[in-house]
C-alpha cells in the first residue's frame, strides 16, 4: 500500500509543478524577451528619461531642469514659478536670474541642491559627463504599461503596472543582467501631434524609433 502511494505521489508531482508554473505565469524566453542590455531597454529608457530642456531658457542646461515651485529674479522683481505654463509671462528682452538655493533634476531622474551661480555653471560645464543617455522625447506612451518579469536572484514572476515614465525609467535602470522581462502588447504611444500609434511586438517597436527623427520641436 505504502508503495502504491508512493507512485500515485510520483505520478502527480509534475501536475503539481507544471500547475504552480501556470498559476506565476512563467515568461517563455522567445523575441519578445527583453534584457538590461537589450537595444529596445535602451530607446525604452530614452522615451521616458526626464525631459530637462523644457527650461532651457531659465538655466541653459539641457542635462537637468530646476524643480517647481522656484524664485526667479525678473528685471529686479521677484516672481514665483510653479509650472511650464509660468514662462509665457517672459518676454525674449527680460534679464532673468535665479535666487539660490534651487534644486535640479537629472534626465536620469536624480536630484541636487544648487546653492549658487558657480555651483550651477560648474553643472552646466559638466553636462556631457552626466548625459549617462539621450532623452528622445518624439513620443509619450500611453499608460498604463504592464511588464512581467522573471528575477533570477530570487527565481520569481512579477507582473508590474507603470503610470508614468519616471517609474519605468527607474524600473528599467534598477535590472540585473540576468532579469528577464516582457512588454505587455498591445501598447499604444504618442507622437508629438497627438497621433496614436498601436505597437504590436518588439521588433515594430524598434522598427518605429528606428524609421523616426532623432530630434522633435
Amino acid at each position: 500500500m505504502v508503495k502504491f502511494y508512493k507512485s500515485i505521489i510520483f505520478l502527480l508531482l509534475p501536475i503539481l509543478m507544471v500547475s504552480c508554473y501556470e498559476d506565476d505565469a512563467p515568461i517563455v524566453e522567445d523575441e519578445n524577451s527583453l534584457y538590461q542590455s537589450s537595444d529596445l531597454s535602451s530607446k525604452l529608457k530614452s522615451i521616458t528619461s526626464h525631459n530637462a530642456s523644457f527650461d532651457d531658457l531659465i538655466d541653459n542646461a539641457f542635462c537637468f531642469s530646476l524643480i517647481f515651485p522656484y524664485e526667479l529674479n525678473i528685471n529686479d522683481q521677484l516672481r514665483v514659478f510653479n509650472s511650464a505654463q509660468d514662462f509665457n509671462l517672459l518676454r525674449e528682452d527680460d534679464t532673468i536670474e535665479i535666487v539660490f538655493p534651487v534644486s535640479i533634476v537629472f534626465s536620469d531622474y536624480i536630484i541636487q541642491e544648487v546653492n549658487s551661480i558657480p555651483e550651477l555653471n560648474a553643472l552646466i560645464n559638466q553636462c556631457d559627463d552626466f548625459q549617462s543617455i539621450t532623452a528622445f522625447n518624439c513620443y509619450s506612451i500611453e499608460f498604463p504599461l504592464t511588464i512581467k518579469d522573471f528575477n533570477d536572484v530570487d527565481s520569481s514572476f512579477e507582473t508590474h503596472h507603470f503610470f508614468n515614465n519616471k517609474a519605468i525609467f527607474l524600473y528599467l535602470e534598477n535590472l540585473h543582467d540576468s532579469d528577464v522581462y516582457e512588454i505587455d502588447y498591445p501598447i499604444s504611444i504618442l507622437n508629438k501631434i497627438s497621433r496614436e500609434i498601436v505597437i504590436n511586438d518588439n521588433q515594430e517597436f524598434i522598427d518605429m524609433l528606428d524609421s523616426s527623427p532623432s530630434y522633435c520641436e
